[in-house]
């Protein structure tokens, strides 16, 4: 049975790259550059360095992972993410690089299994997890809030990129309703789209304070669709390897009109969100 998260973001990267999130693309020109620019503000804002144990909650094709090594020095790395195919690939990516022991500290699975995090991390607790655009799709963000939150070091962080809703969306007309048929054509739970007030309280009721929310959505929901207009045109414009296959391009371009689209009319946001463990 084929996977919904797999590899087709292959074919939106640079040679050599396979990132796979939203981008933030405020002098990005290319996918993959602005793909690790994201990952760069997320690992910036979460304060990673030599000391830092990272677990990441969805991982994708490893990317992210070898930037955490090898630009933010992390000390350990470990992650659980839904895909086989993208986990296989994170796996192999991770031992070309050098780095087969934190090949070894990732697992394929539900990130809202307890019983998995404590099978990945032991008896260690990181100082820090990290959910990089990813979160939205989980089956239950409040559950992995709580999860993340009972696992992360004492006054460990919880740093990642998710959507909320605007504090201006229409609860109620066609804007709600093109939202609930765009959430479950792309396998996102509506009850993990909330606006910043909800969010917030999901994450105290989870034991998390110090809450910080940094709407980005003006870098990343414009960007994307320009990014995905340029790839009809034009791959050599688009900075990709290749161009992907037609339905490829029907379910990037839905998507880039969408995220214009919610952008445009204050549906939804963006944003940033870092937090501590309390107590």
């Amino acid at each position: 049975m084929a996977e919904f998260h797999d590899l087709a973001e292959l074919a939106l990267n640079s040679d050599g790259q396979s990132w796979g999130n939203l981008g933030y693309w405020p002098n990005a020109t290319n996918y993959s550059d602005a793909c690790r620019a994201l990952a760069l503000l997320l690992g910036e804002q979460a304060g990673l360095d030599h000391s830092s144990s990272v677990f990441d909650a969805g991982f994708g094709c490893g990317d992210q992972l070898l930037l955490w090594l090898d630009h933010f020095h992390v000390g350990r790395i470990c992650g659980v993410n839904l895909s086989r195919s993208q986990t296989a690939y994170a796996k192999r990516k991770l031992e070309e690089a050098g780095h087969a022991d934190s090949a070894a500290a990732i697992s394929q699975g539900d990130i809202n299994d307890p019983g998995l995090w404590d099978a990945v991390l032991g008896r260690n607790q990181p100082s820090h997890v990290l959910a990089l655009d990813c979160a939205y799709h989980f089956p239950s963000r409040a559950e992995f809030f709580a999860v993340a939150q009972w696992h992360l070091a004492p006054s460990g962080q919880l740093a990642l990129t998710d959507f909320m809703l605007s504090d201006r969306h229409d609860s109620d007309g066609l804007a709600r309703h093109l939202l609930r048929w765009m959430l479950k054509v792309s396998r996102i739970p509506e009850a993990n789209i909330v606006d910043r007030d909800r969010y917030r309280l999901e994450l105290e009721q989870s034991g998390f304070a110090d809450i910080r929310m940094i709407d980005i959505s003006a870098y990343v929901m414009p960007g994307l669709a320009q990014f995905i207009r340029r790839l009809r045109q034009d791959k050599v414009a688009a900075g990709v390897s290749k161009r992907p296959g037609w339905l490829g391009l029907l379910k990037y371009r839905l998507t880039g009109r969408f995220l214009e689209w919610a952008h445009r009319r204050s549906v939804l946001r963006y944003c940033l969100i870092i937090a501590t463990k309390a107590g």
